[in-house]
């Protein structure tokens, strides 16, 4: 194997690619879209967006590009019919893996030394590498994370959209369909060596198959990612979090 198709070179030319298509995409979201986005994520102040700093204006968009609330159709799809690439070329293989990207819970375990990162599918302990450059920095090895993985090549799993960091308070209200909070939001770390308190929490079949119908249900990935603002896990969110621990400037 030549050394442009090494998993680690073909990941440069592909993040390259998604990084356009995203962002082109990005800007084909209608504001009506951009605004059911920010109001599921409490992130609307009733004329824009309001994040407090890029993760959370991310993930905004995220869900307008990839996996829209409220009805809207995707704007991957209105990027896709705007400007096709040519069948067969790589921009083609990023664009359908995007279209077919799903989010899910991911346990990261840490960088490899041939890149990528080492983790595993939550619950099933299914093992694969994740390539992304900035996944496990920050995050200690058995992390739980909400992330959305295309595979452009069947052996290439790549991010596409914000990772979600997650804790077993955000998996317990999720197994418990605890209905979106209004209250204050104080930011909050996950939680430190939090792996046994996980376990517990899907050790039974149950929780399981809970988890299972979950993340094969619509609207998974706002779920998480509202759940995560709404503990602190994706730290302020004005409107919601005392004056004083909101970014300054």
């Amino acid at each position: 194997m030549s050394e442009d198709q090494t998993p680690a070179a073909r990941y440069l030319r592909y993040a390259a690619i998604r990084r356009g298509l995203l962002s082109a995409a990005s800007q084909r979201i209608p504001l009506a879209s951009v605004a059911s986005q920010a109001r599921a994520l409490t992130l609307w102040d009733g004329k824009q967006v309001r994040p407090a700093d890029e993760m959370q204006l991310a993930a905004v968009f995220d869900l307008g590009v990839l996996d829209p609330v409220g009805g809207h159709g995707r704007a991957l799809e209105r990027q896709a019919r705007a400007d096709p690439p040519v069948p067969g070329s790589e921009e083609d293989r990023m664009l359908r893996a995007l279209g077919e990207a799903r989010f899910g819970l991911y346990r990261i375990l840490g960088p490899r030394v041939e890149g990528g990162v080492s983790a595993e599918a939550f619950p099933d302990g299914t093992p694969l590498v994740i390539w992304d450059n900035h996944l496990a920095r920050n995050r200690a090895p058995g992390a739980l994370v909400g992330l959305r993985l295309a595979f452009p090549d069947d052996d290439l799993a790549m991010t596409c959209g914000t990772a979600i960091s997650l804790d077993s308070r955000a998996l317990e209200r999720l197994l418990l369909g605890t209905p979106p909070q209004r209250g204050p939001v104080l930011p909050s770390l996950p939680l430190a060596e939090d792996g046994p308190a996980v376990e517990r929490l899907v050790a039974e079949p149950a929780a399981r198959l809970r988890l299972a119908a979950l993340a094969a249900a619509p609207g998974f990935a706002a779920k998480v990612t509202r759940t995560a603002l709404d503990l602190g896990l994706m730290g302020p969110v004005p409107g919601r979090t005392p004056a004083e621990l909101l970014p300054q400037g």
